[in-house]
C-alpha cells in the first residue's frame, strides 16, 4: 500500500464536507457550481503564496468569506495532510505520545485551524479520546471557522477555544502548558526576525511546554524558508533543547548551505475529490506535498539504534540498481542497491516499499558513495507507508 492510498492518512471526509458547505455559503450555489465558482480565488490565494508573496505583511484574506472558503477546499486539506506526516514520524518512529490524561494543544497562527485540527484528528485516532485544543490567530474570521470546522472534524471531545493573538509577538500567547504547541507555516511570515531573534522566539514556545512535550513548527518547502528553518533547528538542537524529527540526532545538517538541494518532504497523498474538482482548471500538480518541519521534545523517548539513514532523495530505478541518496550521521551519503537476479515486477515493488524520508538501514561503514553488495543488504527500518520495522 502507497501512502497515497492509506487510510491512517487520509483526510476526513467530515472535514471536506464542511469546507463545501462553507463554500456554499460564500457563493449561494450548491455542489459543483458552487465549486467551480471559488476557482478564481483558488488562483488568487495561490499567487499570493508563490510568486506574488508580499515582502513584510500578509493581508487578512481570511476576512473575506470566498477567500475562506477557497483557502478551506484547495490549500488546508495540504497542511492538514502535512502536520499528520510530521506527527506519523514524530510518533511512529520516535515514539512520542503526550503525557496528560487531557493533552492541551496550542495552535499558534492557527488560520482556520490546518494544523491544530489535524493534529488533534491524529492524537484521537491514536486512541486519546478528550482534547483541549485552542487556536491562536490575528484573523477574528479565521478563528470563528476554525471553533467550528474543529465541532465538524473532531466532535465534543475536543474542547476548542481561540483567542487573537499574534504568532510573532509571545505576549499575546497564553501561558500554557501545552503538551502539544504546532507553529504552522508562521515563521515565513515573520522575516523581520533574525536568527538571534528566532532562537529567543522559540524560548518562547518552550517556556509554554508541558514536560515532555512537543513543539512542531512547519514551513513551505521553498528553499528560502526550509533553510531558514532548518539553521533555527540546527541552532535548537546545538543545545536549547533535544530534536526529534526529522533528523535522527543533534548533527548539524549536511545540506544547509551547500548550495545544490535543501531539507524538504515530499510525500504523494490523495487529494480530496473537492480539491481536485476544482483543480480541473487551475493544472496545479497536487500529487505530492512539499514542506519542511522540525520536532522537539526533551521526553525520555526510546533510542534509536546505531547506523540509521534518512532518505533525502526519490529512489532511482536505474538499470541493475537502486539508487537514492541519504543522511547518515550528519554525512550525505549516495547508496546503490544491486537488483541483478530480480525482475522488473519485483525491482518496482521493492523501490515501492520505501522513499523520500523514510530510514533505512545497512552493514557498512559511512562512505560518501557505496553500493551494497546485494539488495538483501538493505533494510527498511521506518516507512511512512508501513511503520517501523518489528
Amino acid at each position: 500500500m502507497s501512502l497515497a492510498e492509506s487510510p491512517r492518512l487520509a483526510y476526513p471526509l467530515a472535514a471536506e464536507a464542511f469546507w463545501i458547505g462553507q463554500a456554499e455559503l460564500a457563493t449561494e450555489r450548491v455542489g459543483d457550481d458552487a465549486l467551480q465558482r471559488m476557482t478564481p480565488a483558488v488562483a488568487h490565494l495561490s499567487d499570493l503564496f508563490t510568486t506574488e508573496r508580499p515582502d513584510h505583511k500578509f493581508p487578512d484574506y481570511f476576512a473575506d468569506p470566498r477567500l475562506l472558503a477557497a483557502y478551506g477546499i484547495f490549500f488546508l486539506p495540504q497542511s492538514f495532510t502535512r502536520t499528520s506526516i510530521a506527527l506519523a514520524q514524530t510518533c511512529g518512529l520516535r515514539g512520542w505520545k503526550p503525557s496528560s490524561p487531557v493533552p492541551a494543544i496550542l495552535d499558534l497562527g492557527s488560520g482556520p485551524g490546518s494544523c491544530g485540527v489535524a493534529a488533534a484528528y491524529r492524537l484521537r485516532q491514536a486512541g486519546i479520546k478528550k482534547i483541549n485544543l485552542l487556536g491562536v490567530d490575528k484573523s477574528p474570521s479565521a478563528l470563528a471557522s476554525m471553533e467550528s470546522f474543529a465541532q465538524a472534524t473532531l466532535g465534543e471531545d475536543v474542547e476548542t477555544k481561540t483567542r487573537i493573538g499574534d504568532a510573532s509577538r509571545p505576549e499575546t500567547w497564553p501561558e500554557g502548558p501545552f503538551d502539544l504547541i504546532v507553529a504552522g507555516f508562521v515563521m515565513n511570515e515573520m522575516p523581520q526576525l533574525d536568527p538571534a531573534a528566532l532562537l529567543r522566539w522559540f524560548g518562547e514556545l518552550k517556556a509554554r511546554l508541558a514536560p515532555g512535550g512537543l513543539i512542531l513548527i512547519l514551513e513551505p518547502a521553498l528553499r528560502i524558508t526550509a533553510e531558514r528553518l532548518q539553521k533555527l533547528s540546527d541552532d535548537v538542537a546545538a543545545g536549547e533543547m533535544t530534536r526529534i524529527a526529522p533528523e535522527l540526532d543533534a548533527r548539524p545538517d549536511p545540506q544547509l548551505g551547500s548550495g545544490e538541494h535543501w531539507s524538504h518532504e515530499t510525500r504523494a497523498w490523495k487529494a480530496p475529490d473537492s480539491t481536485e474538482f476544482i483543480n480541473r482548471h487551475l493544472h496545479r500538480d497536487l500529487r505530492e506535498v512539499r514542506f519542511s518541519f522540525a520536532a522537539f521534545s526533551d521526553a525520555p523517548l526510546t533510542p534509536l539504534p546505531p547506523r540509521l539513514s534518512r532518505l533525502i532523495s526519490d529512489v532511482q530505478i536505474i538499470k541493475g540498481l537502486l539508487r537514492f541518496i541519504t543522511i547518515r550521521e550528519g554525512a550525505i551519503e549516495s547508496i546503490e542497491v544491486p537488483t541483478r537476479g530480480l525482475s522488473k515486477h519485483e525491482v518496482k515493488k521493492m523501490a515501492a516499499t520505501f522513499g523520500r524520508g523514510d530510514i533505512v538501514r545497512h552493514p557498512h561503514p559511512a562512505s560518501p558513495k557505496l553500493r551494497l553488495a546485494n539488495h538483501e543488504e538493505l533494510r527498511v527500518f521506518w516507512t511512512l507507508a508501513g511503520g517501523r520495522e518489528p
